[in-house]
């Protein structure tokens, strides 16, 4: 009798397992290359540090590949770039992602690694002091010399409240400069288990090949009892909140926010994507509502665009960042927008504004998946903050599916005052204005 072979998961599936540690694994089988991407996830990130201790997680992002059992400081860089790996690290809200891209070949490697960094990792004085001094000069050159990455970290503040989410990624200067070893090193043993994890690859290889490898380096890897969580929500009794910023080198402008679930908070999956349509319908592209009306027809804005999140374990933004034309000052903009997104709030959107919406929304989906780190990076965020990446092979239907009415509807419920954040952006001239 003659065997065939399975034939391959299709571009677009998710298929998954869990090993009995607690680690998830998501896979998103690609054979249009010989390459795999692989991001290992620890679900922590700054919504999780406590007050006085922000930044921690970005801190032991830097540090956690610097040395372990197998590998000594800096090897694992040097390793992975040998074998044609691009090695990475980022921190986020929710989760901080070790991504490495690779020939599908040596991802045994790069798994036997990650592993062992999991289990064992140093967290040596030397490196310790070196990354912490190049962790606070990212955050005095990427924000304190940066006034409109400055005046977006007050803007999260203001809109966030105590949530969580208004903790900077890189942390508070203040909190930086009392950042010790002791505290990186229980962050880690608190956190980086592989109960808290999740191993989200995509690329050329099968569910079988992975679940081996996974399991041969993962397994003897003991789960550890983790800290309970508050899930970060919108602040009690909410009222609308305004802000002035004079900063050097800050373009006049404003930025406004709203206070909406993510898709993890939303009550169902019509109200979570009628809030992913949003920002397409409002702001992105010239045929959007506001572009066309504060833009384009009537200038007294050089710039708009708008951002969203679903993808938090919390409650999320949708920002609007508004630059001004010349001689507009940042309170007329700020007034004209409410007054035009109060206007929007009252109808359901025009038939072809929401197509649109969903056209280019779908399109930057559809690109993404030629691009298997981007594949992985969704399977990642899903997972991180609490969502089925399974799922992820239903979301151009589901997008499809929404009907005006559902994005009127979460329109006029969550675009109010109530839940509005304003920061009015000036330019100062000098230091001693």
């Amino acid at each position: 009798m003659t065997e065939h072979p399975s034939p391959p998961i299709p571009t677009g599936a998710v298929s998954s397992f869990t090993l009995t540690n607690g680690l998830r694994v998501y896979l998103r089988t690609d054979q249009r290359a010989p390459l795999v991407s692989v991001q290992l996830w620890y679900h922590v990130g700054s919504s999780y540090e406590p007050k006085g201790h922000t930044g921690l997680s970005h801190a032991l992002e830097h540090l956690l590949f610097e040395g372990s059992s197998k590998l000594a400081a800096g090897q694992y860089s040097t390793l992975m770039a040998r074998l044609g790996g691009e090695p990475n690290a980022f921190t986020l809200s929710d989760a901080t992602v070790f991504p490495l891209t690779l020939p599908a070949n040596r991802l045994e490697i790069a798994l036997e690694a990650m592993a062992d960094v999991m289990a064992s990792a140093t967290l040596a004085d030397a490196p310790f002091a070196r990354e912490l001094a190049v962790v606070m000069a990212e955050r005095r050159e990427e924000v304190d010399n940066n006034p409109w990455a400055l005046a977006l970290e007050y803007h999260l503040m203001l809109a966030y409240g105590d949530s969580g989410y208004g903790t900077p990624v890189i942390g508070h200067d203040t909190d930086l400069s009392h950042t010790s070893l002791a505290a990186a090193r229980t962050w880690y043993q608190t956190w980086y288990h592989p109960n808290n994890a999740t191993l989200a690859v995509a690329g050329d290889i099968t569910l079988p090949q992975l679940q081996t490898l996974v399991t041969r380096h993962f397994a003897a890897i003991p789960a550890h009892r983790l800290p309970a969580q508050q899930i970060p929500t919108a602040p009690a009794g909410l009222v609308r909140r305004f802000q002035t910023l004079r900063l050097q080198g800050l373009y006049s402008g404003a930025i406004t926010s709203f206070n909406l679930p993510s898709q993890c908070t939303a009550t169902c999956d019509a109200q979570a994507y009628a809030l992913r349509l949003l920002p397409d319908i409002l702001a992105q592209g010239h045929a959007s509502t506001l572009q066309r009306r504060m833009v384009l027809d009537n200038p007294l804005l050089s710039g708009l665009r708008a951002s969203y999140e679903p993808w938090q374990r919390g409650d999320s933004l949708l920002i609007l960042y508004a630059l001004c034309s010349p001689q507009v000052p940042p309170e007329t903009a700020a007034e004209r927008l409410t007054l035009e997104i109060e206007a929007f709030c009252q109808s359901a959107p025009a038939a072809a504004d929401l197509q649109r919406a969903k056209a280019r929304l779908i399109a930057r989906q559809v690109y993404e998946k030629d691009d298997i780190a981007k594949q992985a990076h969704a399977i990642g965020m899903q997972a991180a903050c609490g969502l089925d990446p399974v799922a992820l092979g239903d979301e151009c239907q589901t997008i499809e599916a929404v009907t005006a009415e559902q994005v009127g509807e979460v329109a006029h419920e969550f675009l109010t005052k109530a839940r509005t954040s304003i920061t009015l952006m000036h330019h100062k001239e000098s230091a001693d204005e």
